[in-house]
């Protein structure tokens, strides 16, 4: 089997509008059942979402390709979970938008470089285990977070990042859109949480740190993430 290794910038630009909350949709089409070089699949589909691809605006369905540089975009009262190549998969909840920026994977190496661009909404991964040097990150418009395995939730709203670790370790920074990894330097100055721990970046003009996450906001998430 090939290796999956695809890298692309995309910019935050295109893609489909956000106005008030919902989504305008011009034009939908469906798209091709599958495509050679795509990085993972939507798993599980509820309600409605989409994909702007090169452009053209497409109607997502389960089982469809996803490829670096897409933009997904789910609608009011839907879930949305894509599975890739290296076993990582990531949850969107209702009206959430993400690109997907980067995602390189070598699998005699179990080598991952993962990024994506949360615009707006609601996002979980669920990231597996990968070999050295390898990261996956989130970036939102005043934040990054990064992890190598674990399974956390992040939350962009206006000029607000909420992170919340469920397993393992993340490390979280105030960083503008488009920070792509973080380096040594960057990396000590970094919010390190815990499974348990919350942090915001924005609220009160910079993160709060590492905090107990109360169990009524992850159950909130959890249930804003469900499929069912």
């Amino acid at each position: 089997m090939k290796d999956c290794n695809i890298s692309r910038r995309h910019s935050l630009l295109g893609g489909l509008a956000l106005a008030g909350g919902y989504a305008l949709i011009p034009l939908l089409v469906a798209l091709p059942a599958r495509a050679v070089d795509g990085i993972g699949t939507v798993e599980r589909l509820k309600g409605s979402a989409s994909i702007n691809r090169g452009g053209s605006q497409s109607v997502l369905s389960a089982g469809d390709p996803v490829m670096v540089g897409d933009v997904v975009t789910t609608l009011a009262e839907s879930r949305l979970r894509i599975a890739f190549a290296d076993g990582s998969q990531v949850n969107l909840g209702e009206l959430t938008r993400i690109t997907i920026d980067e995602f390189n994977f070598t699998r005699e190496t179990l080598s991952r470089q993962a990024a994506f661009d949360l615009q707006s909404g609601l996002i979980q991964a669920i990231t597996a285990k990968s070999g050295a040097g390898s990261s996956f990150a989130i970036r939102t418009g005043n934040a990054v977070a990064a992890s190598r395995s674990t399974q956390w939730i992040v939350e962009a709203r206006k000029a607000e990042t909420t992170v919340l670790v469920q397993e393992g370790k993340v490390d979280v920074q105030e960083a503008s859109l488009g920070f792509r990894a973080f380096s040594s330097a960057e990396q000590d100055k970094a919010i390190l949480l815990s499974a348990g721990q919350v942090t915001t970046i924005g609220k009160l003009g910079g993160g709060l740190g590492p905090q107990v996450a109360e169990e009524q906001k992850l159950a909130a998430y959890l249930a804003a993430l469900a499929m069912d």
